[in-house]
């Protein structure tokens, strides 16, 4: 594998693990409506890295062009 497909899948992944966070494992803070904006836009730019990531690696793997 090329080191850019590599480097796409973590980024990929990283994008996941950021998205999920807040929802799961990593919870913004206890109460819910003081910090609701906070999860809202952690999970966006979550989503955002991993769509990225994504691209990258489709892009990646259609080989030189």
């Amino acid at each position: 594998m090329k080191i850019e497909v590599i480097l796409n899948v973590i980024i990929l992944v990283l994008g996941i693990v950021v998205a999920i966070a807040p929802h799961t494992f990593a919870p913004v803070c206890m109460i819910e409506m003081r910090c609701w904006f906070t999860r809202d836009v952690e999970t966006v730019l979550g989503t955002a890295i991993a769509l990225l990531g994504f691209i990258g690696l489709y892009r990646g793997m259609a080989g030189p062009q």
